[in-house]
Parts: structure tokens; sequence; C-alpha cells
């Protein structure tokens, strides 16, 4: 006796007929006959009375089913443990996403579709960038020098960064740096990414802003940014939802941008990760494609 009888047995009496029990075990009509057939001559009994195609069990067959539809049950809990554990040892995928945060549920739904079992790790919130070896990858603006430390770092995307608010606020266009400096800013906190980059850009440019709510939560600036509480900088790619629902401007004459980097250690560079490192730039390609414009 073994589990493919048994499981065939269990099968034609939920389905009433070969034809159906035998597509749902994978199997020929004359293999599933063979298999009832084989388990009957093991048992010394018949356990069903044909009729035609359609076949109905007899008291023998009714005395059995239970034990049988038991055994199979506990054989598929055991299969399901022993994955469940094989599962449980295998090496998560460890993604520090310094930036583009937004994109998370896309960047996981995707290598979900490719690897469903594989656990995930997050780390969203350290503000300088780790050492790259304690992540599979790292997705940041800021790119790791890989002359000398075995990383690989790919350029995933480029963005320009528009100024977003209520059409009571923006009113063309374009926008230039005076303006800017007179309207109320939602900005993010010091030493975010894209306040460090923004900083930068406004010093350069001789321009000083007038700051009227900031935090470090990039979802709370969105927020912010929806119930008109000011003006604030808008991604054209990684804040592209948000932007969405908000009346865009161009900052003339020198519009600020930036590059979204992939970077990852050569040495852990499996087979594994190396399909990840491709859905992760698929993933910021399809993306750019939607991006903002103006």
């Amino acid at each position: 006796m073994n589990i493919n009888q048994l499981k065939g047995f269990v099968l034609v009496v939920q389905n009433g007929n070969l034809t159906q029990a035998a597509k749902k075990l994978f199997v020929s009509q004359p293999a599933m006959t063979k298999l009832i057939h084989q388990l009957e001559e093991e048992l010394e009994t018949e356990l069903f009375t044909r009729q035609g195609r359609a076949m109905k069990l007899n008291a023998a067959g009714k005395l059995f089913y239970p034990y049988a539809n038991s055994i199979i049950e506990q054989w598929q809990k055991g299969m399901d443990a022993l994955k469940q554990q094989k599962d449980n040892n295998i090496e998560p995928i460890k993604i520090y996403v310094q930036v583009a945060s937004s994109l998370i549920p896309e960047i996981i739904k995707s290598i979900r579709t490719i690897f469903p079992n594989v656990p995930i790790q997050l780390n969203q919130r350290i503000t300088a960038i780790p050492n790259a070896q304690e992540f599979d990858f790292i997705i940041s603006n800021r790119p790791e020098s890989n002359d000398d430390r075995g990383l690989t770092v790919i350029p995933l995307a480029r963005e320009e960064i528009y100024v977003g608010g209520s059409s009571g606020q923006i009113h063309n266009q374009n926008i230039t740096l005076a303006e800017i400096a007179k309207l109320p800013i939602v900005m993010l906190g010091l030493h975010t990414p894209l306040r460090s980059e923004l900083d930068l850009y406004f010093e350069n440019h001789h321009c000083h802003l007038k700051y009227q709510f900031e935090s470090d939560d990039p979802a709370t600036i969105r927020e912010l940014l929806l119930s008109n509480a000011g003006i604030g900088f808008i991604p054209a790619i990684s804040w592209r939802k948000v932007g969405e629902k908000l009346h865009l401007a161009r900052i003339v004459p020198d519009a600020p941008g930036r590059t979204i980097y992939l970077t990852y250690s050569t040495a852990s560079h499996t087979k594994r990760n190396q399909i990840i490192a491709k859905t992760l730039e698929k993933v910021f390609s399809h993306e750019a494609a939607q991006a903002l414009k103006i």
C-alpha cells in the first residue's frame, strides 16, 4: 500500500468517478483504475459498487474511507510542516531602503512573484549608509565607491524634483527660487536624504527657505502636502502617487534632481541575488516610465 493508492481512493470517493479523480491526481484514467485495483487486492476486499462510470462506496469502502482520509490529511500536514521548516531555514533577503520608500510595496510584490517563500527583511531608519556587507541590497541616493570594497553600484533611475502644492499656491508650470522663498514649505527633517540634496542645491543657489513644517517621516510630509499645509518638493518617480494629486511646477532656471542607486556586495552576489538585482532594475524602469511630467 502506498500514498498514491490512498490518495486515489479518497479522490474517487470525493469526485464520484475515476475520470475526475484521475485529473485531480494528474494521472490517466487507466492508471487510476490500476491504483484502485491494487489497493483492493492488498485489502482483499472490494471498496466500490460500480454503476457504469459512477462509483459508490460499498460497506467495506464506507468503513475504510475515514481512516484513509485521515492518513492523507496527516500526510499533508507532515509535508506542510517539513516545508515550513525548510522555508524557515532559507536565508532572508536583506534590503536597506534609504530612498524611494513609497515603492516598497511594488518591490516586495515583484520579489514575492519569483521567490514567494523567502523572508524579506527591510530597514529604512539608518541615517548614514551602513556597511554594505550587512545587507544584500542598498537602495540609496549616494553611490558607494566600488573600487576597493568589492561592491557593485548600479544607477536605477534619475528623477527631477518638482515643487508641489495646492492650486492656490502653485499658479504656473514654472516657479523661480525667489517665489519659492516666499512660500510656507513642508520639508523633511535635517540629514534625511532628500533634505540633504535640496539643502545643498539651495545653498549653492544662495536661496534661504521658510520651513513651516518639518518631519523625518516621508509619509507624514506627503499627508501634510495633501492637506494643503504648504508647498513641498516632489521627486518625479519615487513620489509620483502623491504628486499626481498636487499642482506641480518646475524649478527654473536650474531644476534639481537626484539619482537613485542600487548597491550590493559582489562577493555575495549569488544566483538568487542576481535575479533580485534584475528584478529591482525592472521595478525602477517601470516606475521611471510613469514618472511625473509637466
